[in-house]
């Protein structure tokens, strides 16, 4: 069926798509504990960037300034771990009081969703009508990675938005917009880096101009925040302290940050070594956003909203193949991603502990998941092939 939509149309797809997820998020926002924890220290750094001054002076201090407590005596780091995009991302809004900002920054990730969404139903061409897409995509305010990345002010939106949109630039072989804006995704959370490896397909010229726009929009963020990347990652190390706690098999298996960062190169050189040797675009982006989130050193239980349009792709591909394990994959996975993070009581005896303790291996289990479908379904001539935009 055709997916080409008139703008009012493809506007009221959105709009469903953001009521529904507004609606059923705020329900499960009630149950709030974080209150934008992540967004404090994204929202004091951007106070000072718009003040003149470095966004990644000590986080003790832009706290005392912007009226914020103390850093809590657990918290292991000392100055904002997010890179510069994530600090520009916040500066429209680090002019109101936190709990508006809060509010507007939860809104703009809703519609970041929705687009994304809307986004995934050009490209995939589901079997459905527009208004039941969008009202599927709705749904995804009660999964726990959105609503809870909604709970700590994470930019959940935008990661989603992000694949969709590198989705779209790497189907149409654009390489220099591909590449720009992968160098920006980056400058938000690093995880897109193994996204690159759909240029391996591509014929060298391609490739070239795609790694020199990734590196002028991987350094426009850094440029505008005034910070070399090698001092921002200095005091990024910080962070290493809570690899342990990401659901993904560096933290699992304790390999410790050194060891992820090894097992993630190690996948994308296997995803670029089988996307030269033919893989399609689709399955190759599918595999790369999966593999992000079991490899990644820091790959928190938010993160898995970068892999909605993975869902998308998988749900579309096992329905036109009629792959039965596919649908169970997808199926365990977006079960097993709705239960919430949540934080054991070292002395707690009940579901809730027994929950927390297990976590981590109960999300790199559930990742599996997606992984497992995308290499069923890329082994099937009727979704190996990326089909046009």
């Amino acid at each position: 069926m055709s997916t080409s939509l008139p703008w009012g149309r493809a506007i009221g797809q959105v709009l469903v798509t953001s009521a529904l997820l507004a609606g059923l998020a705020s329900l499960a926002l009630r149950s709030s504990k974080a209150h934008g924890d992540d967004l404090v220290q994204d929202d004091v750094s951007a106070r000072a960037w718009l003040d003149g001054e470095s966004p990644y002076r000590p986080l003790g201090e832009l706290r005392q300034r912007a009226g914020f407590p103390p850093v809590p005596g657990h918290v292991l780091v000392r100055h904002n771990p997010h890179p510069p995009g994530a600090v520009l991302l916040t500066v429209p809004f680090a002019g109101a009081d936190f709990g508006t900002a809060l509010t507007l920054v939860r809104g703009a990730q809703i519609l970041a969703l929705a687009i994304a969404w809307a986004v995934a139903y050009r490209l995939f061409a589901p079997p459905v009508p527009w208004w039941a897409w969008a009202a599927a995509g709705g749904v995804f305010g009660l999964w726990a990675p959105f609503w809870q990345g909604l709970d700590w002010g994470q930019p959940v939106g935008v990661l989603a938005l992000a694949v969709a949109v590198l989705w779209a630039l790497a189907r149409a072989e654009r390489p220099v917009a591909f590449g720009f804006v992968l160098g920006l995704a980056c400058t938000v959370r690093p995880f897109f880096a193994i996204l690159c490896v759909v240029a391996a397909g591509w014929p060298p010229r391609r490739a070239l101009l795609a790694a020199g726009a990734a590196a002028v929009g991987g350094a426009l963020p850094f440029a505008l925040c005034r910070v070399w990347p090698w001092d921002w990652l200095r005091l990024a190390t910080e962070a290493g302290g809570y690899v342990a706690e990401a659901g993904s098999a560096p933290g699992v298996l304790g390999l410790g940050t050194g060891g992820g960062v090894v097992l993630y190169a190690a996948a994308a050189v296997v995803l670029a070594y089988v996307r030269r040797r033919g893989l399609a675009t689709d399955p190759t982006l599918a595999l790369a956003a999966t593999a992000a989130m079991l490899t990644y050193p820091l790959a928190w239980f938010q993160y898995d909203v970068s892999l909605i349009p993975v869902v998308a792709w998988v749900a579309v591909g096992a329905h036109r193949t009629g792959s039965r394990f596919a649908v169970w994959a997808l199926v365990g996975y977006l079960a097993l991603r709705a239960i919430p993070d949540v934080i054991p009581d070292p002395n707690g005896t009940g579901l809730v502990d027994a929950i927390g303790r297990a976590k981590g291996w109960v999300q790199l289990a559930a990742r599996s998941l997606p992984l497992a479908a995308g290499v069923a379904l890329a082994r099937r001539p009727a979704v190996s092939a990326s089909a046009p935009s």
